[in-house]
């Protein structure tokens, strides 16, 4: 799969930009060129290029561009577009391109006003144009390669080009112009645009060209994530780029000295409290990891702690049944009093004024700010006692924004809902589990519970049950990728079984003809054994006859016996041959019909062999899926430990095997898991900006970064020394097509240089070289490529409008497919590797058998160019997207348009979806990225492209 919008569909329309103000009088009145006297020829790169690119690319590009007029290379130039040649050497006069931009001919170019900053040419420009022509229109002196002029790209080019969806669905990435920004679906956050750092300091016209950073220097034409969508790849100018998501980045991690039974996090993420098995409580700095205070006197170990809003106190609960205020400036305790029963579980209040105390006699106690008693007072009492759990009481949160309410887990396996004012139950929650941790989103709409039976549930504060959260996410995964090779391995069974069937119907026919035809040699055998014997029979009268002559040679009834004798010999002879030629022709018919035979047993051996081995390796599979799904099952362990992040996206949850895990906050749908600790977490909090802390059992506590920044990690194309010279990249032009193999190990790019070749070359991912390059694979640009779900093959689409296959052991040619009328501007594979999708600039969708190279049909319900295609998942049904506004869902077999997907406002260039067809994505020329809900159509966000300054500073004005 492409992956990617097409180069070819570049041309945007120029329709505003910085001249808006400009009187529309004046705008179509003819320029004059100025004389030029340069004291040499003009030059195509230096001094020609440079105004194209600033003013005409942006529309006139490779391919399909506006009016399907490519201005990038003198070839294209001198060739024209739609309305013809564009230059006529030596005479400017009768060239459209100069006309045009002198704005004497209409239309005019560029059009003003436009949204790329695109200016009319001036009369120092229009009159190298001129000369230029005048000279010849020729190209410069040796190769461009190494003499590429860059132009900054308009901060109105906003399109999206090329889009790509991770694995699983968590993470969209977007391209526009040189900008590419990844999208986490489920929260609906944007990355910062990713920076390649080589291009901070290169400097335009005496500034930073790129002065708020790039990923690319051109348009990014294509991206692809790799199997587990940890690495991104994007296609540039005759370059790839590969960007990274650190995986496990801890931004600290400190050496308690003992297993933690509670910890907690100040307001301002800048100090950890601890409290351990050794009964002390130890505050730390985050910033350093170093420890500040040590606060001793409980007798027992602590169950909870909580920073006061400001951060100058902290309140500790202890199994010694008491609850004690410290003062952080100087260690000293200064308030605490004694409960009835060993304390589990605290929360408190974010204004301080209510605190809640869980206790292992079942009962929760709401507490005033604890102070110091007065001397002779009587001690602090408990301003409520709420009951109603049947068991001891592991958690405490309250309901924010509010904190009117609080919710309970307790190991009654319930969590509960209280209102604060009067200690009334609100609900009551059956979680399935003794319940060790329960806490609420921050914005007060969900709960979430873990427990000691190795789940955690999500509910919504009616007590609905959203999601369950359970297993390893890696085992999880594992799991679905081999149900996944279960389904495919199911589906090959199927079409060796029907190929099976097909070859023994092919066999019976075959052994029926041969019948027929031993039948006719039978035939023929008994009818040349008649005629030789007449024949001989009438030889033998004539030889009489002639005999008889001549004894009476004069005799005339003699003579009539032997010319009527010599008539009947002839007439038999001739009949012996064509019942010899007739037997001959059935005995050549038998022996094909025999060798038929043999071709069709050996076809159904073949299919038979096929088959079995199909079988047995299903065998294999099923045997591996149950393995995993033992392993799934298996990896529940129990949790200790559950939190929201701040910002409410996620939920994390942490237990017994140490693995810290993620998962959206909305649906359960699981993210990501985090190791490096050596042993069972016990506690989880939750920091600002994306941090989340973990107390482990490795008497550790290590801060996690959830959300961190993609980094460039390599490129391929220019030398590593050189990143940004392109002279040595292998590549001709603009990587339009990206697709990793399905282990990761392999990336696949295709591009080429328009009209004259098509690029097909893999690169090893890990190594960063060419591993291997299909020559000649095109006659023309090529603008899709996708691995078989194997690695064994490749197929691709180019401008020459072919698909073509290659086995990627050997670099040989296996199939074409052929019947596109027009550039094939993206494929897919099925997951059987019996299929293949195309799509057309020629408004179709087309649907191939790969044994036989024959279309199986092809769908027809597009207006206009059908810019990407995507099988979905191991299955039948296949995304598109179309410059007709449309995103459509189809069966690949029998064409039909299940559901399609509106709101686009122009062209679409890119779409893709999720493995289960739940999340749909498409971008375009209006450069808002929309997610679809895949079962019912519905839109989840419009991502909109980042605002101009001038735009915010216009949206600042009002």
């Amino acid at each position: 799969m492409r992956k990617t919008v097409l180069a070819v569909m570049l041309g945007v329309a120029v329709i505003s930009g910085s001249v808006q103000g400009q009187d529309k009088k004046k705008e179509s009145q003819p320029i004059e060129p100025k004389q030029v006297k340069l004291g040499r020829p003009v030059d195509f790169d230096e001094d020609i290029m440079p105004i194209l690119d600033q003013n005409c690319i942006s529309c006139h590009n490779l391919g399909l561009a506006e009016s399907k007029l490519d201005l990038e290379q003198v070839e294209s130039i001198v060739k024209g577009g739609k309305r013809g040649p564009a230059v006529v050497p030596k005479d400017p006069d009768k060239s459209l391109l100069y006309l045009v931009a002198a704005r004497k001919k209409a239309p005019h170019m560029p059009p003003l006003p436009n949204k790329v900053d695109a200016l009319a040419l001036t009369p120092e420009e229009l009159g190298l144009l001129r000369q230029w022509i005048i000279e010849g229109a020729k190209g410069s002196e040796g190769s461009t390669a190494d003499m590429v002029q860059w132009q900054p790209i308009p901060s109105g080019m906003k399109s999206i080009y090329s889009v790509a969806m991770s694995p699983w669905g968590r993470f969209v990435a977007a391209g526009r112009a040189n900008q590419i920004t990844i999208y986490e679906l489920g929260s609906g956050l944007a990355s910062a645009p990713l920076q390649d750092p080589a291009l901070t300091t290169i400097q335009f016209d005496g500034k930073a060209m790129y002065p708020k950073g790039a990923a690319h220097r051109d348009f990014v034409h294509s991206l692809a994530f790799n199997h587990d969508g940890t690495l991104l790849a994007s296609g540039g100018y005759r370059l790839i780029k590969l960007w990274q998501r650190p995986q496990n980045v801890k931004t600290a991690t400190i050496n308690v000295g003992a297993e933690m039974t509670a910890a907690a996090v100040s307001a301002d993420g800048a100090w950890l409290a601890t409290a351990g098995t050794d009964k002390a409580i130890k505050v730390w700095s985050l910033a350093d990891g170093k420890a500040a205070k040590t606060l001793s006197g409980h007798g027992d170990v602590v169950a909870g702690l909580s920073f006061s809003a400001d951060g100058k106190q902290l309140i500790s609960a202890s199994k010694d049944k008491t609850i004690r205020v410290w003062n952080l400036a100087d260690g000293k305790q200064t308030a605490s009093l004694e409960t009835a029963a060993p304390i589990s579980a605290l929360a408190v209040s974010p204004d301080g004024k209510n605190i809640l105390t869980g206790h292992a006699d079942n009962v929760i106690r709401i507490w005033a700010p604890i102070v110091a008693p007065a001397e002779g007072a009587e001690p602090q009492k408990p301003v409520r006692e709420v009951k109603g759990h049947g068991g001891a009481i592991n958690s405490l949160t309250f309901v924010l924004p509010a904190a009117a309410q609080f919710v309970s887990g307790s190991a009654d396996s319930t969590a509960r809902i209280w209102n604060l004012s009067n200690g009334g139950q609100v609900r009551s929650i059956s979680v399935g589990g003794p319940v060790l941790s329960a806490a609420v989103r921050p914005d007060g709409t969900a709960i979430a519970a873990a427990t000691s039976s190795g789940h955690a549930r999500l509910y919504d504060m009616n007590g609905k049950q959203l999601a369950e959260m359970k297993f390893d996410i890696a085992v999880q995964r594992n799991r679905l990728t081999v149900a996944d090779d279960q389904n495919v391995g199911r589906q090959q069974i199927a079409l060796a079984d029907t190929a099976v069937k097909a070859d023994e119907k092919n066999l019976k026919d075959r052994q029926d003809s041969a019948k027929k035809a031993k039948e006719a040699k039978d035939k023929n055998d008994k009818a040349l054994e008649e005629a030789k014997k007449k024949a001989k029979e009438a030889s033998d009268k004539l030889a009489a006859a002639k005999k008889e002559l001549e004894g009476k040679p004069e005799d005339a009834g003699l003579k009539k016996k032997v010319t009527d004798a010599q008539t009947e010999a002839t007439k038999q002879t001739t009949a012996a041959k064509q019942a010899e030629d007739s037997n001959k022709s059935a005995a050549r018919s038998l022996d094909l019909a025999n060798k038929a035979i043999k071709t069709a047993e050996g076809r159904l051996d073949a299919s038979k062999k096929k088959k079995a081995g199909l079988e047995e390796a299903q065998k294999g599979i099923d045997a591996k899926l149950a393995e995993a799904q033992k392993a799934e099952n298996e990896s529940a362990k129990p949790l200790a430990g559950i939190a929201f992040t701040a910002d409410g996206s996620k939920i994390v949850t942490a237990g017994d095997d140490g693995k810290i895990r993620m998962w959206d906050s909305k649906t359960g749908l699981p993210l990501e898991q985090l190791s490096g600790h050596g042993a069972g977490v016990s506690k989880l909090t939750a920091i600002s900006a994306g941090l989340v802390l973990s107390a482990s059992k490795d008497k550790t506590a290590v801060v996690w970064d959830t959300n961190p920044a993609w980094k460039l990690i390599g490129q391929f194309g220019p030398a590593k020394d050189t990143p940004t010279e392109l002279g040595s990249s292998p590549f001709v032009n603009r990587v339009l097509a990206l697709d990793f193999s399905n282990d990761g190990k392999w990336l696949a790019a295709g591009g080429g240089d328009p009209s004259r070749s098509g690029e097909l070359i893999i690169w090893d991912v890990e190594k960063q070289v060419v591993a291997k390059e299909f020559t000649d694979a095109h006659s023309d640009t090529v603008f899709g490529v996708e691995f078989s779900r194997d690695g064994k093959y490749i197929i691709s689409g180019a401008a020459d409008k072919f698909v073509k296959m290659f086995d990627i052991a050997t670099g040989k040619h296996v199939k074409s497919f052929e019947g596109h009328t027009h550039h094939v501007l993206d494929v897919s594979f099925k997951a059987t590797g019996a299929a293949i999708v195309s799509a057309g600039a020629d408004n179709a969708i087309k649907v191939w058998n790969v044994n036989t190279g024959e279309q199986i049909r092809t769908i027809s319900n597009y207006s206009k160019q059908v810019t990407s295609i995507q099988y979905i998942g191991v299955g039948d049904n296949i995304v598109s997207c179309s410059g007709d506004k449309n995103v459509k869902f189809h069966t690949a077999s029998n064409g039909r348009n299940y559901r399609s997907f509106s709101g686009a406002t122009d062209y679409v260039y890119a779409s893709a979806a999720s493995r289960d067809e739940k999340t749909v994505v498409a971008g375009g020329e209006d450069g808002i990225l929309r997610v679809w809900n895949g079962t019912n159509g519905q839109v989840l966000h419009s991502f909109e492209p980042p605002k101009t300054e001038a735009e915010n500073t216009q949206a600042s004005a009002k």
